[in-house]
């Protein structure tokens, strides 16, 4: 009888390990593809595919063919056996195997035979699985299981190599400045965000901050000190951008951007607030008086139907909204959606 497995007893480090790959939700890559196809011929499978598990949910970055869906909520993903153990799995009939009775996929499943390989990441933690699947039942107790680990292993070097890539482009998409995201570094993130959106449901908020009065901070104090203070801005949004997927950019002169994965609208107005309380503690001075201030405006969208065009208008028409109020305040576009809040 099939019962979701539990998370293994190092959940919370393989979570941790997977999201510093920054590999999940991003686009098609022909490295992941061409161990696919690979894998499918060697084993003359009907499908190979390269899934990461994350917390709620197994992504495929690579599938040889379009036969299984994008996403699998996890407690639904024979993979999540894997996870759990570590270790590789062969089930010769996925139709007739007691363990698998009751399972809410496998009924509707055109596949049978089913071998999959853990993606074991150095400090042997298994961020997901490299997997082949056939039409045909199979004899598990023959299936030779070495070169679909050797297949999973080489797809880890892949993802290794991406992660390190992924850590140059954060070092070269960096504002000199203020050492946030550059502009080309948001878009990405923002284009990630959406897929993740998209695949989970979960919802995204943007923050678009200005900062209040700064031609007049130039004018009085000179670029040099409104460099410093922008600097220290940067700061403050780096130190409340605390989960891996949280982005915090440098939008263009003095307004700046804070991308949240899964977080509501009201999760987004907590964070705007923590933003003007730490902003308020560092005691930036305006030249003109009193200290420095920001406005801001939030857009909160979730699913299939979010895009980073609406997205980006709803949060600017916010962050006017907040200008005209008086400047120091805050605006979420539209009713404010209820949704999780960021850690």
């Amino acid at each position: 009888m099939w019962t979701p497995p539990s998370p293994p007893a190092n959940e919370a480090e393989r979570l941790r390990v997977l999201a510093a790959c920054h590999i999940m939700d991003t686009s098609a890559d022909a490295r992941f593809d061409r161990l696919t196809r690979l894998a499918t011929r060697f084993y003359g499978a009907d499908v190979a595919f390269i899934g990461l598990v994350d917390a709620s949910h197994q992504w495929m970055k690579s599938m040889s063919t379009a036969g299984l869906a994008q996403a699998v909520e996890r407690p639904r993903t024979v993979c999540n056996l894997i996870i759990e153990s570590g270790r590789s799995l062969v089930v010769g009939d996925l139709k007739t195997d007691p363990r698998f009775v009751g399972h809410p996929l496998i009924p509707h499943l055109d596949l049978r035979f089913y071998a999959g390989a853990p993606l074991l990441a150095a400090e042997g933690l298994a961020i997901g699985s490299f997997c082949i699947m056939a039409r045909t039942a199979g004899d598990e107790a023959t299936f030779d299981i070495g070169p679909l680990e050797e297949f999973a292993a080489i797809a880890m070097d892949e993802i290794e190599l991406w992660r390190l890539g992924e850590a140059f482009k954060v070092r070269a998409e960096q504002d000199a400045l203020t050492r946030l995201a550059n502009r080309r570094r948001f878009d990405e993130a923002l284009d990630r965000a959406l897929r993740r959106t998209a695949r989970t449901g979960a919802p995204v908020s943007l923050l678009l901050l200005d900062v209040d009065r700064f031609k007049a901070f130039n004018d009085l104090a000179g670029h040099p000190a409104g460099d410093r203070a922008l600097a220290r801005l940067g700061d403050v949004l780096e130190t409340v951008a605390r989960r891996p997927d949280d982005t915090a950019a440098r939008y263009g002169g003095e307004e700046f951007a804070l991308i949240l994965p899964d977080t509501g609208g009201d999760g987004a107005l907590a964070m705007a607030e923590r933003i003007r309380a730490r902003l308020r503690e560092a005691e930036i001075a305006h030249p003109a008086g009193g200290l420095l201030t920001v406005s801001i405006g939030i857009a909160t969208a979730g699913g299939p139907g979010a895009s980073a065009e609406a997205m980006l208008q709803d949060a600017d028409g916010a962050l006017y909204a907040a200008k005209h109020a008086g400047r120091n305040a805050v605006r979420h576009a539209g009713p404010v959606p209820a949704g999780p809040a960021p850690g």
